[in-house]
């Protein structure tokens, strides 16, 4: 093992660089305790397509590209960026370890103010315009100005209630109007403006206005096609995308990490979309002893990708589309890959196939040549799923709360444990979904156990974020018709629900659906939304046995007895 102790400069990136370049298998970087700045001007640039993220020519401070046992040891520093720089890259490595840092931005991709109005007509809101500069072009257009870039609202603006950290009660994106190409800034003051619209959510004054006006260009740290990553004792405090996000890679570890704003400051965002993103690994993926909070999405996403057959070429070979425009250029399938196909509005698997050969025809179009003849039942539209790629998933001794939108999205057909966690959302604490419609990821769960949590307020953003604390809903529009399940094998045990809104399971189309040993507790946090007419709701479930004493559950009855023709469920409800 080779250690490297980098001295400080004005500049961190071409001297990182050129160490990682030059490094042997087994080095270890590292940095003294100190704040260290990194610039885009110098940097490693390369053209990348990260999923969930937009794709483009990306500058990199750390690109880790083909290396062994490769360790970057920050020594406690702060590692603080500028302009449009991509922190982490780690492509085609084994055994890489990043510890011991935190990282932030001079000038974060997001800014906020606080809102000063509110009427039926439109919000007002004063700025520090020196900690968030913007300007108005001749035309009215409102731009936000950072280091090397201006622009404009991409995501909009989002209410957050400084009490409490997180999000405003029944707020949502854009104060309910999800359209932000419709909002009318207005400059009507030195550091203020109004926007001038109806938007169906009216803010309450002395709350903070996010203002989402980046797209998911700069992410944290991006893993691809590597193995054996651990990521240990690091701190993002903000990013242009998400925290972390890993593609085809195998066995990563997040220990003892946060996602958080930075201490000392008034900022209510970290991240700007997900903390941790996981498309298409395999091996585990293992989440202990972090810390995740006011990112503006949820804490953790595993998931595979469904792309759509577009054409068949012959009796074993299609061309397959990534339908998302943030999958374009993601990787698809290698030689020995085995995919799962299945009809678009099932999403049920029908056949398995082995991949004899691939070719990438453009970042949206990709060429499959299978080992045996394509099924003779398939259709027009039918969907693909890789099935080698595959996670285990281990969450434990985390934290979640503050953010936008949901918490912990498993999406995987491996071993899912979720336990020992403290959980709270706008939207559902926990997803599990799967669809083949607008993201297309993909994941029918097999073995899921989550226990011994503990659920805070969970569901007090917009409906669509979540209808109850555990919100199994595969995006399939008839399940009852189905032959089978599309997910299976989940038990619920021995966890604790802390919240003000009467719903706590949602569970669509499961089969083997256990719900036991958990206590249901009341808080005055929120008035209840009336989302849910039941504490548990099942429609189109087989095989549930539901200990829930006191608890009321609603059966959609229609669902079940069309779906159960031959085989009534288990459902013990005491």
């Amino acid at each position: 093992m080779t250690e490297i102790y980098l001295q400080k400069t004005d500049d961190m990136t071409p001297i990182v660089f050129q160490a990682l370049k030059n490094a042997d298998d087994g080095t270890v970087l590292k940095f003294p305790l100190d704040e260290y700045h990194f610039r885009p001007d110098q940097a490693f640039e390369k053209y990348y397509y990260i999923s969930n993220n937009r794709h483009s020519l990306k500058r990199v401070a750390f690109p880790i590209i083909g290396k062994k046992n490769i360790t970057i040891d920050g020594g406690g520093s702060r590692f603080i960026f500028h302009g449009e720089i991509v922190p982490f890259i780690i492509e085609q490595s084994e055994n890489a370890t990043l510890e011991n840092f935190s990282i932030d931005w001079q000038r974060p991709f997001y800014s906020q103010g606080v809102i000063t109005a509110a009427d039926n007509n439109g919000v007002e809101v004063e700025i520090d315009r020196k900690q968030y500069p913007y300007h108005f072009e001749s035309g009215g257009t409102l731009l936000f100005d950072g280091e090397g870039w201006s622009h404009g609202f991409h995501e909009g603006i989002f209410e957050m209630d400084p009490r409490t950290g997180g999000p405003a009660y029944l707020s949502g994106d854009n104060l309910g109007n999800h359209n932000p190409r419709t909002l009318c800034p207005q400059e009507i003051g030195p550091n203020r403006i109004r926007f001038n619209n109806r938007f169906p959510h009216r803010p309450t004054i002395g709350n903070i206005l996010l203002l989402r006006h980046y797209p998911r260009l700069c992410p944290g740290i991006h893993i691809k096609q590597s193995r054996n990553v651990i990521i240990n004792n690091v701190t993002l405090h903000h990013c242009g995308g998400m925290g972390l996000i890993a593609q085809f890679s195998e066995n990563i570890t997040v220990d003892r990490c946060s996602v958080c704003p930075p201490p000392g400051t008034d900022r209510l965002f970290s991240v700007t979309v997900d903390a941790c993103h996981f498309v298409n690994c395999k091996g585990l993926i293992r989440i202990k002893d972090s810390y995740f909070s006011s990112q503006m999405d949820d804490p953790a996403n595993v998931h595979g990708i469904n792309t759509r057959i577009k054409e068949t070429l012959d009796d074993f070979t299609v061309i397959t589309e990534r339908v998302h425009p943030e999958q374009h250029g993601v990787e698809v399938a290698f030689p020995g890959d085995i995919m799962g196909i299945a009809h678009h509005d099932d999403q049920l698997t029908y056949d398995r196939l082995t991949v004899k050969a691939t070719k990438e025809l453009n970042p949206q179009l990709f060429k499959i040549v299978f080992k045996k003849p394509l099924p003779k039942s398939r259709r027009p539209g039918d969907i693909l799923d890789n099935l080698s790629w595959t996670a285990d998933v281990h969450i434990s001794g985390c934290t979640s709360a503050n953010n936008r939108a949901r918490g912990y999205l498993l999406s995987s057909p491996g071993k899912i444990i979720l336990e020992n966690n403290d959980i709270s959302a706008a939207g559902a604490g926990v997803k599990i979904s799967g669809d083949a419609n607008y993201w297309f990821e993909s994941g029918a769960v097999q073995d899921v156990i989550i226990r011994n949590n503990q659920f805070g307020d969970c569901c007090y953003g917009p409906a669509p974020w979540g209808r109850t604390a555990i919100d199994i809903d595969p995006e399939i529009a008839t399940p009852w018709k189905n032959t089978e399940c599309y997910h299976r094998n989940i038990r619920i045990e021995n966890n604790t629900f802390r919240t003000f809104d009467p719903g706590i399971l949602y569970a669509r189309s499961v089969d083997g659906l256990v719900f036991a040993g958990n206590t249901i507790q009341s808080s005055n946090s929120y008035q209840p939304t009336g989302r849910m007419n039941a504490h548990i709701t099942l429609d189109a479930c087989r095989n549930a046995d539901i200990q829930a004493p006191g608890l009321s559950v609603e059966i959609n009855k229609e669902a079940h007895s069309r779906y159960h023709q031959r085989q009534q469920p288990s459902l013990n409800c005491e």
